[in-house]
């Protein structure tokens, strides 16, 4: 008994180390966005600002229109994200549950494209927008929604596990395809949705080789590009002003997370009935 306390100390001791590890320079980087003297150099680390101001804050959003930047990424992250889960949904279900012609090639198909990196694409795909008369637009960024591979992949398995009996009742009850999907299939997803969401939306927040090359104009640009041309156009001295663009640039993933992570950790195949 007290050799299995000391392990279970040693290990809280490591992950306590790691943990600290970790924060710190996470930490660090608020406490720079924050501490006006980090602007001309690095100041020494402390756990408080040496010189407690806004004033890199102002800089950023002074230099680069920010909140244009953060407009444009909200838009197209949650067009990209209600998109993408509703036809990953609605294909999952299709796979899953439906019955037709070369259901299984076609899944092999989809995951065997799935399989392609994306770089290798990508060439092809910019001269087929551009003849498309698409660049410089949002329908590059927004198009490959309706084909989230893993997506579909993930629902399938999900959906499988839901009994075939709750659709026989509904079917019996009258109802169509499409109220099944609607009524039944998704209430019994949602931390299927919840954690397709996510995915989705730190994909797209993050998202940089992609939109830089698609969208020409500035004012459409997204925040990850934002900060990265801030970040090229600034020298290294200006600290502050990085992390504040930095820490900005963060906020909205880590509410989603504090919001939607209790989704991820519960069980998927949910189910109202017992087999």
């Amino acid at each position: 008994m007290k050799a299995k306390k000391i392990r279970r100390a040693i290990i809280i001791v490591i992950l306590l180390i790691v943990l600290c590890i970790i924060l710190i320079p996470l930490v660090w980087s608020v406490i720079l966005s924050f501490d006006r003297k980090a602007l001309s150099s690095l100041p020494p680390f402390s756990l408080v600002p040496h010189e407690p101001s806004l004033f890199n804050y102002e800089v950023a959003f002074k230099t680069i229109p920010l909140v244009r930047y953060y407009l444009n990424t909200i838009l197209v992250t949650a067009l990209h994200t209600i998109i993408a889960v509703l036809f990953a949904m609605m294909c999952g279900y299709a796979f899953a549950k439906g019955n037709f012609w070369g259901k299984k090639f076609w899944f092999i198909f989809m995951l065997a494209v799935m399989m392609i990196p994306f770089e290798s694409r990508m060439v092809p795909l910019y001269l087929q927008y551009k003849k498309w008369g698409l660049l410089d637009t949002y329908a590059p960024l927004l198009l490959g929604g309706f084909a989230y591979v893993y997506g579909i992949f993930f629902s399938k398995q999900n959906i499988e596990a839901i009994p075939d009996s709750l659709r026989e009742s509904a079917y019996i009850d009258g109802a169509s395809e499409w109220r099944i999907f609607f009524r039944i299939i998704l209430p019994l997803s949602k931390p299927l949705i919840a954690t397709l969401s996510i995915l989705q939306i730190l994909s797209n927040w993050n998202s940089y080789l992609w939109p830089l090359v698609v969208i020409r104009s500035a004012e459409k640009q997204l925040i990850s590009v934002g900060v990265s041309v801030f970040n090229a156009q600034q020298d290294a001295i200006y600290y502050g002003p990085r992390m504040a663009v930095a820490v900005v640039s963060a906020i909205p993933l880590s509410i989603m997370f504090l919001f939607l992570q209790k989704y991820i950790v519960q069980s998927i195949a949910v189910s109202g009935i017992k087999q």
